[in-house]
């Protein structure tokens, strides 16, 4: 056992979730987003999990972490005999970059996409629409979650 353990420390493997933020984003300034969104609060969310701090002051910040673009697509994936949907794709694509206060880069701008597809009933619209909002608030944290992983990563 003891040499399957150092097998895996000498390759790299870590436990998910194990990886620590550059020490560059202790203090995190978010940028180009609603500062009150949803998705700052996502990222805030993600960071102060792993040790860092956000700030809402550009000038007390150590990183910047960047967002060029969060986009939101829905479409029809499916229809019935009759015409009416019955499948939807929720697709979000996230561009961002990471750069020190200095603005030395950590992270280039890169995207980041994610889809989830759900069933889609015209007798229980209210419920849909719960369901809608819930799909996408649950891929956005996802979104989020792969984007602070590929942070950790390009450090390496």
């Amino acid at each position: 056992m003891a040499w399957l353990m150092a097998g895996l420390a000498g390759c790299g493997f870590q436990l998910r979730g194990s990886a620590a933020l550059p020490a560059e984003m202790a203090v995190t300034y978010i940028q180009g987003a609603s500062p009150y969104g949803s998705l700052v609060d996502d990222f805030s969310a993600a960071l102060r999990v792993r040790n860092a701090s956000v700030t809402r002051q550009r000038s007390e910040a150590t990183a910047v972490l960047r967002i060029h673009e969060s986009k939101v697509e829905r479409r029809v994936l499916s229809v019935s005999s009759a015409g009416r949907v019955l499948e939807y794709e929720l697709r979000q694509t996230l561009n961002f970059s990471v750069a020190t206060a200095a603005g030395q880069m950590l992270l280039e701008a890169r995207p980041v996409t994610l889809s989830r597809d759900y069933i889609y009933s015209n007798t229980d619209i209210l419920g849909k629409e719960r369901e809608d909002l819930e799909v996408r608030k649950t891929l956005q944290r996802n979104l989020v979650n792969m984007a602070i992983l590929r942070i950790t990563a390009a450090q390496r």
